[in-house]
């Protein structure tokens, strides 16, 4: 039986270009977040307003939510959590699209038919190794008596005579402990007052009361025992008790087979996450089972009509001769096939903005602090109806849970680019030293950083200036620092000042450089458009390209400063170049150094768009830890990811309470989080015009 297919929706997905220098779709490696913001909608100009009007009524907005689908980490996440698979299935999905830095906004999740066919694909994998563990198979051993082993009598056709008392014995194998059924084929031949006497037996032990034994050779019976076996090969049989003779008169006892038998069923019980019940004891325990877990992967209760169609797909399968296990495959593999699952639904569209139901409430939450589906908690919260007044309380648990690890490697992932370090590709040749194991230490450094922050309740602002960090033999190495005797990323104190905050990290350097040189440029724009959400002028159409110098007469800064002064070049590179140039310290993969590639000395001044002075990374970390706009953009970024849109003029007023509160806090990340759960924007929705 062919399992259901469906019609998705199909976004297009959004690119940008930029200028030589600008980090544009020429330098994009997979994996790297799509640096430039994608156009604002009509409807939802992106423009400042006087800072008064911020939150006046006239401009609150909920905003328009587009439906999300689950990208590729939410979509291994909740099959973690939904059945325990850790395989990571979507790593055979197409890539997801990237919209203003990360992959999960809904305007650029689209779902081409390839997609569709890998999630056919993985549903059927997915739930039948599921139901592969959790189903116990059949069992079934039968051995003929004129095989075993008699401690008297003959054979007598395709049975055993045992003429006179004595034992008839075999053994039989079972993988798995449990209960199951011997049956013992027999019958008497008649003989005296008192039938013929007959008590089964497991390794030597009776197994329960004597059968009087009074079927005939016309009419054999079986007659049977349940009994306990523990895995391993067991001694089973028969005993004959009460041997009669009297001539003519001799009652014997004949058996014609002696066997073990357990029917297949569902091993239902506390670790199950999909048998709770046994499919085998019929029709009621079905309906269970498809509305549990349907309940569990819609993240909301299943509807009556949702509920009898999952129904009918078992009951199809066992009109056609199938049994119910197949029958469960089908209608599982639709619940994960089906929209409610892929997608976040959020009910209706209407134009008029509403509270979102407990249970949407939940999904948000969930989805963005942990990148998966709500736990039994959060459930519970919602069937009640009680989670909105507890959202604080859920926040300060969900981030010490250690799913919130996707706060790290997802959200953090995408802002600080390190994500993309893996893919990076410095020159081999000019770099021997950068390995696979190296950048996947640049990476982790960065995400061990971050988690810090909100595991601990740290400032945010120690993101730039905190004097610790994280580093295994090889990074130290790399650095030219002490090594801190392990290959395990481990945490240091009190490093060197160069090696403080993200800008002293491998990974970031070496994502916003070129293979084999420096890039200021685009270190530059790194610093204004994620730490500052400050997005330099796009370059002018045909901009000529910078070309580095083949034998250079000068540094890398003087050959930019002579590029900086064509007209063409000037607006783009004067706000993004003196930045850059501040980090230009450490080389085209983060190693610090005093002389450039030609043997020039470094000059690693520079100032920010707005005239503030600074000398080297350091100076530069202290400036843009002190500058109110930092934190505005951290309250713009986590907006961002948590809505999977970006803020627009309506929002402001959301943003701007989500940085205050962040600024009240000493920069504490669970302060702005909180300050966004609780507002109307994230606990309200709308839909859009038609």
């Amino acid at each position: 039986m062919r399992r259901l297919s469906f019609p998705l929706f199909a976004f297009v997905a959004v690119g940008t270009l930029g200028c030589e220098g600008v980090l544009g779709s020429s330098d994009w490696q997979p994996g790297m977040p799509v640096p430039e913001s994608l156009p604002p909608r009509a409807d939802e100009p992106v423009i400042r307003m006087p800072e008064e009007d911020v939150c006046a009524p006239a401009a609150k907005d909920v905003g328009r939510v587009t439906i999300r689908r689950l990208n590729r980490f939410e979509y291994d996440s909740t099959v973690r959590d939904l059945l325990g698979d850790t395989t990571r299935p979507s790593q055979d999905f197409p890539a997801d699209d990237f919209g203003h830095g990360y992959d999960n906004q809904g305007d650029v999740l689209s779902t081409a038919p390839l997609l569709v066919e890998k999630y056919d694909a993985a549903a059927t994998k997915l739930v039948q190794t599921a139901l592969a563990a959790e189903y116990r198979p059949g069992f079934s051993q039968r051995l003929p008596a004129t095989g075993m082993t008699a401690s008297t009598g003959s054979a007598s056709g395709q049975a055993w005579n045992l003429y006179s008392n004595g034992t008839l014995l075999g053994d039989v194998t079972v993988t798995t402990a449990g209960t199951y059924t011997l049956n013992v084929r027999a019958w008497e031949q008649a003989a005296g007052p008192d039938r013929a006497q007959m008590r089964l037996l497991v390794d030597g032990a009776a197994q329960g009361a004597t059968f009087n034994v009074a079927a005939t050779a016309a009419a054999p019976q079986t007659y049977t025992r349940q009994v306990t076996l523990t895995a391993g090969t067991h001694r089973i049989g028969a005993e004959f008790l009460n041997d009669y003779y009297q001539a003519p008169d001799d009652r014997n006892l004949f058996i014609e087979y002696v066997e073990v038998t357990r029917p297949a069923s569902g091993m239902s019980g506390g670790t199950a996450r999909i048998l709770v019940c046994d499919p085998a004891t019929g029709a009621t325990c079905v309906r269970t089972i498809l509305q549990t877990f349907a309940r569990k992967a819609w993240r909301r209760p299943i509807q009556t009509v949702e509920l009898t169609r999952l129904e009918a797909l078992v009951t199809l399968a066992q009109t056609e001769g199938d049994g119910v296990q197949l029958g469960l495959e089908l209608a599982l593999s639709a619940v994960l096939l089906s929209p409610n699952f892929l997608f976040r639904v959020e009910g209706d569209v209407s134009t008029t903005p509403r509270a979102l139901d407990d249970y949407e409430l939940a999904a948000r939450l969930s989805y963005f602090l942990w990148g998966s589906m709500p736990d039994d908690e959060l459930s519970q919260l919602a069937d009640t109806g009680t989670l909105k007044p507890q959202l604080a309380a859920q926040v300060t648990r969900m981030l010490a849970d250690p799913k919130s690890d996707a706060l790290a490697t997802q959200f953090a992932g995408s802002w600080l680019w390190s994500r993309a370090v893996p893919d990076t590709n410095p020159d081999p040749t000019l770099f021997p030293a950068v390995n696979a194991s190296l950048k996947a230490a640049m990476q982790e450094q960065t995400t061990a950083t971050f988690r810090t922050f909100f595991r601990e309740d740290r400032s945010a602002l120690e993101l730039l200036t905190g004097d610790d960090t994280f580093l295994n033999d090889a990074l130290a190495t790399h650095y030219g620092l002490p090594l801190p005797g392990t290959n395990t990323l481990t945490r240091v104190r009190n490093v060197p000042l160069n090696r403080r905050g993200l800008l002293g990290h491998g990974g970031v350097l070496t994502v916003t450089s070129n293979p084999n040189r420096t890039s200021p440029v685009k270190r530059g724009k790194w610093v204004m458009s994620q730490l500052l959400c400050m997005e330099p002028p796009p370059p002018p159409a045909n901009v000529e390209a910078f070309e580095t110098q083949p034998n250079p007469t000068g540094t890398l800064r003087q050959q930019f400063e002579a590029h900086r002064s064509k007209p063409e070049c000037a607006g783009c590179h004067a706000m993004m170049d003196p930045i850059g140039f501040g980090l230009e310290s450490y080389d085209a993969v983060g190693r610090f150094r005093t002389t450039d590639t030609g043997g020039f000395p470094i000059d690693s001044s520079g100032e920010l768009f707005d005239g503030r002075r600074f000398n080297g990374p350091t100076e530069l970390a202290g400036v843009l830890a002190a500058d109110p706009k930092f934190g505005e953009c951290m309250a713009q970024q986590v907006f961002t990811y948590a809505l999977g849109r970006a803020p627009v003029k309506t929002d402001r007023c959301t943003v701007k309470q989500m940085s205050d509160a962040f600024a009240q806090s000493g920069g504490k990340l669970p302060a702005l989080i909180s300050s966004l759960i609780t507002s109307d924007t994230f606990t309200q929705r709308r839909g859009e015009s038609p």
